[in-house]
C-alpha cells in the first residue's frame, strides 16, 4: 500500500468519526425536540421523579437513610458482609427500578395500545365518579387498585388514563424476558418477584415502593397479586399494599377499578390450570400463540373476523387510607400487630373493587345458563333469563354495561360471542354447550357471581 493511499484512508476514517459525531449530535437533538413537544401535548404534568433518569435514582437509594439501616439490620441478622450485601442490593436495584421513555410510553405505547385494544375490544369506560375522582388532593399519593382479569389490564387501565396520568405497575416475573422487559420498564414499571424470600430483596423493593409513593408517582396495584384462575376474585394480598401503607406521605387515597372483558385471552389457559393439568411449556405456548395469530390474520384478510366483544373498565369513588383503616398507624406497629389491620383494608377495598366489575354482555349470558338446568336449553329460556336478569340488575344499579342501552342487544352481543367461539351450540331453538368448553362459561359466569347471585349478594350486605 502507496504512502498516498494510506493517507486517503485515513482521512476518510476521520471524515467517517466526524460525520458520525455531527449525526448523533443531530438525533439527540431530534429526539429531545419530540420529548419536549410530545410533553407539551399531554394533558397533564409527569411527576419529576417519573423522568428522572434511572442510574440518578439507583444512586439516591443506596445513599436512602432508611434502606442503609435495613441492609444493616439484615447484615447483623444473617452475617452476610456489608460489601457483599450492597452488591446484592445494586442488582436488585437494576432489576426493579424502571426507565421511563416518554417516547416510547406515549408516541409509540399510546398509539400501539389504541391499536391493539381496539382491533380486539370495543372499548369502554362504563361508569366513572369523575366529580370525586377531580376533588383528590393534588399533593395526595394516587393508587389504582383493581382485579386482575387478563394481562391485558396494563394495556387497557394505561390506555384509558393516558391523558390524565402516567402510571406505575408492579410486574410480575411473566414479563421478564426480551423484549418485554425492556418494554414495561420504558413505560414506568417496575418489576417483582412474587415468590422471591431473600429478605434483603424485600427491603430494597419496600423502600422503592415507599420512595415512589412519598414522591407522588400514581401507582397500579392488583390487588389478587395473579391472574384469577377460575374467574371468581382471588383474596387479596398484603405485600406492596402494607409497603404503600407505611409510605411517609401526606394523605394516600385509593382508587378502585373493576375490568372485564367478553373475552380474555388467556382463559383456556388459566381455566386449564385450574382443572390442575400441568402448564404448556414455553415452545407449545410459542407455536400456540403463532397459530392463533395466524388464524386471526386469515380471518381479517378474508373479511371473516370479529371483535371479542366488550373491554369495559369502572372506576369507583376514591377511598383515604383514614377511611379504611382509621387512624391506626401502621409506621409504629410491628408486623403481628399490624396484619389484621391491613387484612381488613384489604377486605375493604377489594369489596369496593369487586362493586366497580362490569356486567359484560357474555357475563351475563353466561351466567344466566348456569341457572338454568340441563345439557341443553331453549333459545327462548335463555333469552327471558338473560332480558329478567338484567333489568333486575340495572333496578339495582348494578354495573351492568349497557351496550346500546338495550337490554335485547346485550343478550344478542354475548349470545353472538359464545356461539362464534363454538363454547355454545345452536340448533334451532336449542342451544348445547361444547363439553371441551363448557368450563369457560363457569369462569365468565363466575366474574359477576358476586353482583348477580342472591345468596352472595346477601352474604356481602350482610358483611
Amino acid at each position: 500500500m502507496s504512502r498516498v493511499t494510506g493517507l486517503w484512508i485515513l482521512l476518510g476514517l476521520v471524515l467517517l468519526f466526524i460525520l458520525a459525531r455531527a449525526g448523533r449530535r443531530s438525533f439527540r437533538r431530534l429526539v429531545y425536540r419530540a420529548a419536549v413537544r410530545t410533553r407539551r401535548e399531554l394533558g397533564f404534568h409527569l411527576n419529576p421523579i417519573t423522568v428522572t433518569r434511572k442510574q440518578k435514582l439507583q444512586r439516591e437509594m443506596v445513599e436512602d437513610p432508611q434502606l442503609q439501616i435495613l441492609v444493616r439490620q439484615e447484615c447483623a441478622r444473617s452475617g452476610l458482609e456489608e460489601a457483599q450485601a450492597w452488591m446484592k442490593v445494586a442488582d436488585y436495584l437494576d432489576e426493579i427500578i424502571p426507565n421511563f421513555n416518554l417516547l416510547t410510553a406515549y408516541r409509540f405505547g399510546k398509539r400501539a395500545a389504541a391499536v391493539l385494544l381496539r382491533s380486539f375490544y370495543r372499548v369502554r369506560i362504563g361508569r366513572s365518579a369523575e366529580a370525586q375522582l377531580n376533588q383528590i388532593p393534588r399533593d395526595a399519593s394516587v393508587v389504582y387498585v383493581m382485579n386482575h382479569r387478563s394481562n391485558a389490564d396494563y394495556l387497557l387501565v394505561a390506555f384509558l388514563l393516558a391523558n390524565r396520568v402516567a402510571i406505575s405497575y408492579a410486574v410480575g416475573e411473566w414479563a421478564r424476558i426480551w423484549p418485554l422487559e425492556r418494554l414495561f420498564k420504558s413505560f414506568g414499571s417496575f418489576f417483582v418477584r412474587r415468590k422471591f424470600r431473600d429478605p434483603l430483596y424485600h427491603a430494597v423493593l419496600e423502600r422503592y415502593v415507599q420512595r415512589a409513593v412519598e414522591g407522588g408517582i400514581t401507582q397500579g396495584v392488583f390487588l389478587e397479586g395473579g391472574l384469577s384462575r377460575d374467574g371468581a376474585l382471588q383474596l387479596p394480598k398484603l405485600g406492596l399494599l402494607d409497603y404503600m401503607a407505611r409510605a411517609n406521605t401526606r394523605e394516600l387515597v385509593f382508587i378502585p377499578v373493576g375490568l372485564n372483558y367478553d373475552r380474555v385471552v388467556e382463559d383456556s389457559s388459566l381455566v386449564r390450570e385450574q382443572d390442575g393439568l400441568p402448564r404448556r411449556g414455553l415452545r407449545t405456548n410459542v407455536r400456540r400463540s403463532a397459530l392463533w395469530l395466524a388464524g386471526l390474520l386469515f380471518r381479517g384478510a378474508t373479511g371473516r373476523f370479529h371483535r371479542f366483544g366488550y373491554a369495559v373498565a369502572n372506576f369507583g369513588p376514591p377511598l383515604s387510607i383514614e377511611a379504611l383503616a382509621g387512624e391506626a398507624d401502621f409506621r409504629a406497629m410491628v408486623w403481628e400487630d399490624r396484619k389484621p389491620l391491613m387484612e381488613a383494608m384489604a377486605r375493604r377495598l377489594q369489596a369496593a373493587v369487586a362493586a366497580e366489575i362490569p356486567i359484560t354482555p357474555v357475563a351475563l349470558v353466561a351466567w344466566c345458563w348456569t341457572q338454568l338446568e340441563g345439557p341443553d336449553i331453549a333459545l327462548p329460556a335463555l333469552r327471558q333469563k338473560a332480558l329478567e336478569t338484567a333489568a333486575w340488575a340495572a333496578e339495582r344499579r348494578l354495573p351492568l354495561y349497557m351496550a346500546r342501552g338495550n337490554f335485547q342487544r346485550i343478550f344478542e352481543l354475548g349470545l353472538r360471542v359464545l356461539v362464534l367461539r363454538g363454547i355454545l351450540r345452536p340448533e334451532g331453538d336449542q342451544l348445547s354447550a361444547a363439553p371441551a368448553k363448557a368450563i369457560l362459561i363457569s369462569y365468565y359466569a363466575k366474574g359477576v357471581a358476586h353482583h348477580l347471585d342472591p345468596n352472595l349478594v346477601h352474604s356481602s350486605d350482610q358483611a
